[in-house]
C-alpha cells in the first residue's frame, strides 16, 4: 500500500495546537457523531484545553484514551485523571479506562467499552517519545505484534511495569492519526519520522494510506 506523510510546520507548540483544532473542527461539522482518540503526557494538554472550551456544549463527540499507565485513576500518573481532569465539566462523552488489577483484563475491559460507543474511529492524537514510540508501543515490547484490533496490556518498565495500550490494527484503521510532536527535545526524533527504519511511529505510517505530522521543529 502507498503512504504518505503531510508535514505541518507551525512556529510554536501553540501554532501547531490551534492548527490542529482547526483541521478536527472541519471534520466535527461534517459528522453527525464524532470520536477523537486523546493520548497523555503534557504535549497535547494546551490543544485539549482549546477543545474542551470550543466544544464544551457538545453531546456528540465521544472521546477515547490511547493508552494508559497501569495505575489507579487517582494516581498522578495516569493519564485518564489528566483527560477528565480537563473534559469532565463538559457535555462531552468521556469512555473512561478502568484500572484491574490485572492488566489484561483492563485491556479487554477497555475494548468491549469502547466498542459498544464507537462505530467509526474518526481522529486520534498521538505524540512520538524520543524513542520513536507511539500510544504505548514502544520499541522491542510484545504489543508490536499483537493482532488484536482493540487495547492490550504492554509490558514497558517505564514509569510503569504495565501499559495498556491501542494496538497497531486499531490506529491503523483509524480516519485521521494526527502526530503532534514538538519541543526542542524533539528535534531528533523528528528526523527519524517518516524514514525507512523500524521505530513504531514508521511502523504506524506504513500501516495507513495518510498521517499528519504537526510539528514546531
Amino acid at each position: 500500500m502507498m503512504y504518505s506523510l503531510d508535514i505541518l510546520k507551525g512556529n510554536s507548540h501553540i501554532d501547531c495546537s490551534n492548527t490542529l483544532l482547526d483541521l478536527i473542527s472541519s471534520e466535527i461539522n461534517d459528522s453527525e457523531n464524532y470520536s477523537l482518540g486523546l493520548s497523555g503526557g503534557s504535549t497535547p494538554k494546551f490543544f485539549y484545553e482549546l477543545f474542551a472550551e470550543k466544544y464544551k456544549d457538545y453531546s456528540n463527540i465521544y472521546l477515547w484514551t490511547v493508552d494508559e499507565r497501569h495505575v489507579d485513576i487517582n494516581d498522578e500518573k495516569s493519564n485518564q485523571r489528566m483527560i477528565n481532569s480537563i473534559f469532565s465539566n463538559s457535555n462531552l462523552n468521556i469512555i473512561e479506562y478502568s484500572y484491574e488489577e490485572d492488566p489484561g483484563h483492563s485491556a479487554k475491559d477497555y475494548t468491549t467499552k469502547v466498542f459498544s460507543k464507537i462505530d467509526k474511529f474518526n481522529a486520534v492524537i498521538l505524540g512520538v517519545g524520543e524513542d520513536g514510540h507511539i500510544a504505548s508501543l514502544f520499541p522491542d515490547t510484545t504489543a508490536l505484534n499483537a493482532d488484536e484490533k482493540g487495547f492490550v496490556q504492554n509490558e514497558v518498565n517505564i514509569l510503569t511495569k504495565w501499559r495498556v495500550t491501542s494496538t497497531f490494527e486499531l490506529l491503523k484503521n483509524v480516519e485521521h492519526v494526527y502526530l503532534l510532536v514538538t519541543g526542542d527535545n524533539k528535534k531528533e526524533i523528528i528526523e527519524k519520522i517518516g524514514k525507512e527504519n523500524d521505530l513504531p511511529v514508521n511502523e504506524l505510517i506504513r500501516l495507513r494510506k495518510k498521517t499528519v505530522l504537526l510539528t514546531d521543529q
